[in-house]
This record gives structure tokens, sequence and C-alpha cells, in this order.
């Protein structure tokens, strides 16, 4: 309750703001937790936002899997899992030794290289296509879970690489709420019993702002929904490309 009563007007504020980000991240439209994931960092502190914004993101998480609980494509998730896991591992040992400036330059770089090929992809009527091999896989699923466990930052990695996989839209976003379900719950001993950012009062604070969260899952569903294929591939390439400049400049 220590962490309750430290909180001030301006740590509620980004706490309401974040779970907003993060629900409509989480229902598919990307880029609002990168938002978060600074404005978070600047108030709590770098390691201690992770495990706030944790809890915002498993209480969107559920409502996202039920709702793309139709949408899910099984072979995507069992070729990317396993390395997804060792990056969560491998970022769970390592991810705080690693300067943040160098971090956020090796990812803003990748997501927009990546991003550049993908619309390149579109422009030429979406010739582009990763093979269905586990060397495909391997790299992106390894950094989609390393930038998760590090940056809560794997949205644009996994993204674009589902994207690149020839999904449509509506298993391009079942498959991404269900990989990041499993990534957070995966993440979730390693912030309890590792990091130590994650304990009853951070637990108190994401509960508080939960209706927030949900309804803003909740809407951004709805949007998701509504929005046709060709302008959501656009979308999500486009935030992707300014996730890479924000996390670069930033």
């Amino acid at each position: 309750m220590d962490f309750i009563a430290s909180l001030d007007i301006a740590r509620w504020i980004a706490l309401v703001f974040a779970a907003v980000l993060t629900g409509l991240t989480k229902a598919g439209l990307e880029g609002g937790t990168l938002i978060a994931v600074p404005i978070l960092a600047t108030l709590f502190g770098a390691r201690a936002s992770s495990g706030v914004l944790l809890g915002i993101l498993m209480t969107a998480d559920v409502v996202a899997v039920w709702n793309y609980r139709k949408d899910v494509s099984v072979k995507h998730l069992a070729r990317t899992l396993p390395f997804a896991m060792a990056g969560i591992l491998l970022g769970a040992l390592v991810g705080g030794s690693i300067p943040d400036r160098a971090f956020r330059t090796v990812m803003a770089s990748f997501i927009l290289i990546s991003a550049v090929l993908m619309a390149i992809r579109e422009l030429r009527g979406g010739l582009f296509l990763l093979p269905e091999k586990w060397w495909a896989s391997a790299p992106l699923g390894l950094l989609g879970g390393f930038s998760s466990m590090v940056g809560n930052a794997g949205g644009p990695i996994m993204g674009l690489y589902l994207l690149s996989s020839g999904l449509g839209k509506g298993k391009l976003v079942g498959t991404s709420v269900y990989l990041f379900f499993l990534f957070n719950l995966t993440k979730l001993p390693f912030h309890i019993f590792a990091w130590k950012t994650f304990t009853t009062g951070t637990l108190m604070a994401d509960l508080i702002v939960l209706p927030v969260t949900l309804v803003a899952t909740f809407i951004g569903v709805r949007l998701v929904r509504r929005i046709p294929e060709k302008p959501y591939r656009v979308f999500l390439i486009s935030m992707a490309g300014v996730a890479g400049l924000y996390l670069g400049l930033r």
C-alpha cells in the first residue's frame, strides 16, 4: 500500500493515459504502448514502470484474447513461440545490463528497416513474404521476445513479422493478441521474483485503472473490426515507422 500512497496526481493521470493507450494497442491499434512506456518510465523509473505496465497489459490481454479467440493462427504461434520464449529468458538475464540508449538505437533501426521492407511489399502488391522456415522466424521471434521483456517494445516487431507472413487482418490481430498474452504470462514470474517490479502495490494501482483499460480495449476491438483490410495494413506499417523514429530520437 506504500506504493499507492506515493502516487501523486501526475502519476495517476499517467496511469489512466497508459491504460487507454494499452487497451487500444491490445485491440490491434498498434503504437500506443510505445508512447506509454517512456511516460511511465519518466514518472516511475525505467525498471519499476515495466512492472506497473505489465498488470495493465495483462488486463487488456484477457479482453483481447476473448474477442479474438476465433482469429488465431496456431501454425504461426507454434513457429514463433519457442524463439520468443528464448528471447524473454535472455532479456530477463541480461536486459538490465544493456544501456538504454543502445537498446533504443538497435530496436529503432530494426523496426525502421522492417517498416520500409513492408511498405515496399505493399506498393508492389504484396509480393514479399517471409519463407515458412524456422530460420526466418527465429531472429524475429527472438528479438520480439527480448524487446518485450526489456522494454515492452515487441509490438512493432511482431506486427511486422506477422504482416510479412501473409496473414489477413483478422488472423494477424488474433495471432498477435495470443502471442503477447503468452509473452506476458511468461514475463510475470521474472517481474515478481527476479526484478521485483510487480508487487501488491502495483497490482492495486492496476486494478484501480482496470475499468479504463477494459473500456479502451472494447472500443479498440470495435474500431479494428470496422477498418478495411488495406487501410489497416497501411496503418500498421505507418505506426511501426512512427514507433521506430520515436524510439531512435527520444
